[in-house]
């Protein structure tokens, strides 16, 4: 038996409750994929959030990328860190957002939550021209992958701890969900993502990757092969380690090469080391 009986309408009213950084985000990718639209509409986009746009003026101004004089305004902020680089950051500012300091009920730090995320949506990324996906899209997809977790934490956070089944190190996560919530981590994502307007291909993405098989959804798949990947890679979440199928049949299947497996390892290592450094 469910310790809570959590329904669609408790999900959307803790969605609610999140910043507006998110909502930012999926605006700001639909404006870098509009091929019209220029610094001024990104701009006008950041300076909605007071604190985001701080933080880009500062990130602008540290010494990765010093520059004589220094900058004073969002517009040469963006100017000199590239819209690519904007939306990432948008993006780690929404991690630090809902990371609330660890997934208590999971039993993830807010470090493990921010590191999985993230390292997921930059595979997702550097994965994504290969397989003839929209690069944003996937980062996004990667990136909010886990955001029902939050959701579904924040539901139970005043259930006394001791009532709280504990995640089996051989038990799958979604069986534990189920036991303890009455829902998977990735149908409450997919409520939430649908509810601040993310396009419908993001949320199916995450409501399927851990049984893609059969669903014939390609970001489904590469979902599924980034999170596993970065299970390897030594920044998985626990119970989630039986879902990801074999990464070379899903490089495969998806028209990538394994053999470039390593490269696109060694890209998003690099830009994942980058943010961090820059970005905190």
């Amino acid at each position: 038996m469910s310790v809570v009986s959590i329904s669609q309408d408790d999900i959307l009213q803790i969605a609610n409750t999140f910043p507006a950084t998110q909502q930012i985000l999926a605006q700001l990718g639909s404006l870098l994929r509009d091929p019209d639209a220029g610094l001024n509409e990104v701009t006008v986009l950041i300076k909605r959030d007071v604190a985001l746009a701080a933080r880009l003026i500062r990130i602008a101004n540290s010494a990765a990328m010093a520059q004589d004089g220094g900058v004073a305004s969002v517009e040469d902020a963006v100017s000199l860190i590239g819209f690519q680089e904007v939306y990432r950051l948008v993006g780690f500012a929404v991690l630090d957002q809902v990371s609330d300091g660890g997934l208590w009920s999971y039993e993830i730090t807010g470090k493990r939550f921010h590191e999985n995320s993230l390292f997921t949506a930059l595979l997702m990324e550097e994965l994504a021209p290969g397989a003839n996906e929209d690069p944003r899209y996937c980062y996004t997809i990667g990136l909010l992958r886990s955001i029902g977790k939050v959701a579904l934490n924040r539901l139970v956070k005043d259930a006394p701890r001791g009532e709280i089944l504990r995640l089996g190190e051989e038990e799958h996560l979604g069986e534990w969900e189920q036991s303890v919530f009455g829902m998977t981590n990735p149908e409450a994502s997919a409520i939430i993502l649908k509810a601040w307007k993310f396009p419908q291909e993001i949320a199916t993405a995450i409501e399927g990757h851990y049984t893609p098989e059969g669903r014939n959804v390609p970001l489904t798949d590469l979902l599924n092969l980034a999170a596993g990947m970065a299970e390897v890679l030594g920044h998985g979440l626990g119970g989630e380690w039986s879902y990801w199928l074999d990464r070379d049949e899903l490089f495969r299947k998806l028209g990538l090469e394994p053999k470039s497996a390593n490269r696109i390892i060694d890209k998003a290592l690099d830009s994942f080391n980058r943010l961090i450094r820059t970005a905190i």
